[in-house]
């Protein structure tokens, strides 16, 4: 009975604590960052604390000063991957030690450098959770950054499958959510709206561009920004090519970028991008004038209103003067009704 009790109260306490670092956890990660800095990661990353276990991680040494000896010495035995257990149960038993925080760091190496990617990337991202302000930190954000670099060509590498973007690109929004003031900071953007570009997903790769333009004008990539931005608005188009109001919004976009960047290489083709959306918005425009001309469906003065409204806008359109004349016409008939019609 004493034995059953005592269990119950240690998985209290263990519970207990989870809550009480889960809680302290959820503080940090939003600790002096503004929410439009927080904006790519919808909620608090919530990496799992390394914690004591009963069954799995259980250190062959007493202290911690003596694991991380006994891991130093398999390491420099050769034996790595012994190496990197013996430090990762330094980590779940002596998580606030000193020498906890030197075991991460070797394991991150460790897995760096025989090629386990994800698992080194982890370690880095575990690092960044859990231990940030005792450790350098550029080394650390580039090396994560290095590895969802490996990740994404690896991914490419294959035949790129499009579900697979969103973990992709969390690789890059996981190291902004804990360094968003980071010079690299736009760099890791582009790489986003890059993926997003392999996924089809146009109008968040424009949103991503967007944002690089307006908060890292200064940035030293611009023309790689600005052609991304111009193609995702041109292939954006064909996505929306029933929606004239939103073909115009991208056909004003590739005219704003021209404007912002005159001397780009790729100025000319952006100008023909640009020209490619305006015919596809003048043809649907033209398709739904012409759809309202139909006196078994609508009224005539619904298909005046659309050849009115076409003309307006597309005053040099080749279809016009057929427009107009069909406009003349179906005015005349209208006339002639209401006369009919007076008594």
């Amino acid at each position: 009975m004493f034995a059953m009790k005592m269990k119950t109260f240690l998985l209290a306490m263990c519970l207990f604590c989870t809550l009480v670092a889960s809680a302290q956890y959820q503080d940090y990660s939003q600790m002096g960052k503004t929410p439009a800095e927080l904006r790519f990661i919808d909620d608090p990353l919530k990496i799992d604390l390394k914690e004591p276990s009963w069954f799995w991680h259980n250190p062959k040494k007493d202290t911690a000063e003596e694991q991380l000896v006994y891991a130093l010495r398999l390491e420099k035995a050769g034996e790595w991957e012994k190496a990197l257990e013996a430090y990762d149960d330094l980590v779940h038993e002596w998580h606030a030690t000193p020498e906890a925080l030197t075991a991460q760091l070797s394991i991150a190496r460790l897995n760096s450098i025989h090629g386990k990617t994800q698992e080194a990337y982890d370690a880095d991202i575990y690092l960044l959770s859990h231990f940030a302000g005792r450790f350098e930190l550029e080394p650390v954000l580039r090396d994560a950054v290095a590895q969802a670099d490996l990740i994404t060509a690896k991914d490419f590498g294959r035949t790129f499958r499009r579900n697979s973007g969103a973990a992709l690109r969390a690789n890059y929004e996981r190291v902004i959510h804990f360094a968003p003031r980071w010079s690299e900071v736009p760099k890791l953007l582009l790489k986003i709206a890059d993926i997003y570009m392999r996924s089809e997903e146009y109008a968040s790769a424009i949103t991503i561009c967007d944002r690089i333009l307006i908060d890292w004008p200064a940035f030293d990539n611009l023309e790689a920004v600005i052609t991304t931005y111009c193609e995702a608005c041109r292939k954006q188009a064909d996505q929306w090519q029933n929606d004239t109001g939103r073909l115009r919004h991208l056909e004003e976009l590739i005219g704003g970028a021209r404007t912002f960047a005159p001397d780009h290489p790729m100025v000319a083709r952006f100008a023909e991008w640009q020209r490619e959306i305006y015919l596809l918005r003048r043809n649907r425009s033209y398709e739904k004038a012409r759809f309202y001309d139909n006196p078994a469906a609508y009224s005539t003065e619904a298909a005046i209103e659309a050849y009115k409204t076409f003309l307006r806008t597309f005053p040099e359109a080749p279809e016009a003067e057929q427009m107009r004349a069909r406009l003349a016409e179906l005015s005349l008939s209208t006339n002639s009704s209401q006369t009919k019609d007076t008594p």
